[in-house]
């Protein structure tokens, strides 16, 4: 989905009625506490050895599941008012009828399931400095697509809009470890300008220690004068798109990636911790012991982006910091909302995440974005940590085994 584009309208709705609920209990001084899930602190590492039953991908339809009841839920005293009195407007909401979609084809996957995995266990003491992603970000997925590939423009269009980092993707299940040339005309001139980039891959899970291998080829790229990335994000992703997920699988791979890693940064890209993801099944309590931070796809197509920013930040934050990724493209190729989120939409998103305690926000996607988008982005400042590109940073975030 954040990868391949291939966003499922189900999701889209599942998150509007989340959110829609979570309005109504905020405006009502709701103030019981979250899950037993939200007060843990990383989860057990252990309990993820037995595989729970992995989502299998269908070419029939979504197996995202289904939204539960929605749980009450204050996890954080940064939520118990409404992340704005006025909400903006969402041009193209509420999305009206659109004929049936053709069926999407089924999507890839490795050929062979590897059911022999190593057991899981606690990784070694480590520490993590968290700043390479504070402050505002941009997601690039298809790097001709990205200012024609020019690394020069792109960070020139970045340090424009005050940009702290870039995420940057080169690797994933089907190519391995492929994007070496796009690190060595990018990673020296970010840097040169005070940008970090954080390099992402796609793991399908089929394989997690031949997913950890690619990965660790990631982690050992060096520049031609030694720089490196600033940091690698796993985006942990569903059967929807070919990924064979289960606590087991995602843990396996985290720790042979936090292996390979050190004390570098390792963040996980995860799906919005809606009711149906909290409880039915995707495992960030199982990632959580492996990663620095969490960084959620909070696409909220016809939903307020302030409120589903600062609830996704409350839900996730008790387990580890977040980082939040709002949407700058649209929907219409999977008749969903035609119109892009407009600046003012942006501008919430930014504002809420950053009075909710994110430690920055980023979005998918470069290609996509508009300028007006771009405007907002470059016309919000994300000061409040004091982060600006050039200054030492040095926010670290440590293991709780």
């Amino acid at each position: 989905m954040l990868l391949s584009g291939r966003m499922k309208r189900s999701w889209a709705v599942a998150s509007i009625v989340l959110v829609a609920t979570a309005v109504a209990a905020v405006a009502g001084g709701a103030g019981t506490s979250g899950s037993p899930a939200l007060a843990a602190s990383s989860g057990s590492t252990r309990a993820a050895n037995s595989e729970a039953s992995p989502l299998l991908p269908s070419a029939a339809a979504s197996t995202r599941p289904q939204r539960r009841p929605a749980h009450p839920s204050t996890p954080s005293t940064t939520t118990t008012e409404p992340a704005t009195s006025s909400p903006v407007p969402l041009a193209g909401c509420p999305v009206p009828p659109s004929p049936t979609l053709p069926a999407s084809p089924p999507p890839w996957h490795p050929a062979v399931l590897v059911t022999n995995l190593p057991p899981v266990s606690a990784p070694a003491p480590w520490t993590s400095h968290v700043a390479a992603i504070t402050g505002k970000g941009m997601w690039i997925w298809e790097w001709g697509s990205t200012d024609g590939g020019d690394a020069g423009a792109i960070v020139q269009q970045a340090v424009s809009a005050g940009l702290h980092q870039l995420w940057v993707r080169v690797g994933d299940s089907m190519n391995g470890f492929y994007g070496a040339q796009e690190l060595d005309a990018l990673v020296p001139v970010a840097h040169a300008h005070g940008i970090d980039v954080i390099a992402w891959g796609f793991p399908y899970l089929w394989d997690p220690v031949g997913d950890a291998a690619w990965t660790a080829q990631i982690l050992d790229w060096r520049a031609p004068d030694g720089q490196q990335v600033d940091g690698y994000s796993a985006d942990i992703e569903e059967a929807t798109e070919g990924v064979m997920l289960s606590a087991q699988r995602a843990a396996v791979y985290l720790e042979l990636v936090r292996q390979a890693a050190g004390s570098r940064l390792v963040v996980a890209t995860v799906y919005p911790p809606t009711d149906a993801n909290w409880d039915g099944g995707y495992p960030y309590q199982a990632m959580a012991p492996y990663v620095a931070a969490f960084a959620p796809m909070v696409y909220w197509e016809c939903t307020d982006p302030g409120t589903a920013a600062a609830l996704d930040v409350a839900r996730l934050s008790p387990l580890r910091p977040v980082h939040i990724i709002g949407q700058a493209f649209n929907l219409a190729s999977v008749g969903g909302r035609t119109d892009s989120p407009s600046g003012a939409e942006i501008a919430e998103f930014l504002s809420a995440g950053q009075r909710a305690g994110a430690l920055g926000a980023s979005f998918w996607v470069w290609q996509e974005a508009t300028s007006d988008e771009w405007a907002a982005v470059s016309g919000f400042r994300w000061g409040s940590l004091g982060f600006r590109p050039g200054r030492p940073r040095s926010t670290p975030t440590r293991s709780r085994n």
